[in-house]
C-alpha cells in the first residue's frame, strides 16, 4: 500500500515530512524485529518430540531483564532521542521563531465557532478593529512568499485549524490565544480543516485557503477592502481583539 501525503506548499513542509518519514521507517524496522522475535519464540519453545510440554518462561532472571532494558534502551536512542536531537533546532530555529518583527509578514486574527471559521487582516490603515479590516468567512486569500502569521481564539468549545499542505494544525482554545505561523510557496486553492471534534456538525467545518501570487493577491486585496468597507457595521467589530495582547 502507497501512502500518498497532501501535496506540501509550504516553506518548512518537508521537515515534517522527514520527522513522520523517520518514525514511520525506525518504528517499521522495530516492528519487524519484534515479530522474527516472537516467531522464534514460537518455534523455538513449542512441544515437540522429546518435549511434551512447550518451554516457557517468565522472564524474571537478571538475564532476562538485562536484555529487555537493553532493548528498551536502544530502542528509545534509535528512535526518540534521534528524532528529538534532529528536530529540536529545526523546531526552534522554524516553527517556534513567530515573525513578530517582520513587516512582510500578514497578519491573520482567526476566530473559530460552531462550526465555521472567520478570518481578519487589517485594512490599509494596518490596525486591526477598525471600519477598513478585511473579514472572510471559511476562506482565507494570502500572498505566496510572506510570512502568515496567525493568531487563534474560539467563540465557544475547542477547535484545532488544520492546514495539510502546510504541515500546520494548531488548536483554538476558548480564553486563550493560540499562534501558529507558515509560509505558502506553491499558489493555489488548498483545505482548511477542524481537526477537533466540536460537536454535531463538525464535519461542516470547513474552509478554503487561496494561496496567490504577487499580482493576483495585490487585485484581491484591492476588491476585499472596498468590499469590506461597503458591508462594514461597527456591531462586527466586537469579534476583534487586540493584536499584541490577544484580548
Amino acid at each position: 500500500m502507497h501512502i500518498v501525503l497532501p501535496r506540501d506548499a509550504s516553506l518548512d513542509g518537508h521537515l515534517v515530512d522527514g520527522a513522520i518519514g523517520y518514525l514511520t521507517l525506525t518504528t517499521g524496522v522495530a516492528f519487524a524485529v519484534a515479530l522474527v522475535f516472537l516467531l522464534g519464540a514460537i518455534v523455538l519453545h513449542r512441544s515437540r518430540a522429546g518435549r511434551t510440554r512447550g518451554h516457557h518462561t517468565h522472564g524474571n532472571r537478571t538475564r532476562d531483564r538485562v536484555f529487555m532494558f537493553t532493548v528498551a534502551l536502544v530502542m528509545f536512542v534509535a528512535i526518540d532521542v534521534t528524532l528529538a536531537l534532529r528536530t529540536t533546532h529545526d523546531l526552534e530555529e522554524r516553527f517556534w521563531r513567530y515573525p513578530d518583527a517582520d513587516p512582510t509578514a500578514l497578519r491573520v486574527e482567526v476566530t473559530a465557532r460552531q462550526w465555521a471559521w472567520t478570518f481578519r487582516t487589517a485594512g490599509p490603515d494596518g490596525r486591526f478593529g477598525s471600519a477598513d479590516d478585511v473579514v472572510t468567512l471559511n476562506e482565507l486569500d494570502i500572498p505566496v512568499g510572506h510570512p502568515i502569521y496567525l493568531k487563534l481564539r474560539s467563540r465557544d468549545v475547542v477547535h484545532s485549524l488544520y492546514l495539510p499542505n502546510f504541515r500546520t494544525k494548531i488548536d483554538a482554545i476558548p480564553g486563550t490565544t493560540t499562534r501558529a505561523w507558515f509560509q505558502a510557496t506553491i499558489p493555489g486553492r488548498y483545505e482548511v480543516a477542524c481537526a477537533q471534534h466540536c460537536g454535531v456538525n463538525h464535519y461542516k467545518m470547513r474552509g478554503i485557503l487561496n494561496a496567490r501570487d504577487a499580482s493576483d493577491y495585490r487585485d484581491w486585496l484591492a476588491r476585499a477592502e472596498i468590499d469590506s468597507r461597503l458591508r462594514f457595521e461597527a456591531t462586527a467589530l466586537t469579534e476583534a481583539w487586540d493584536w499584541e495582547t490577544g484580548k
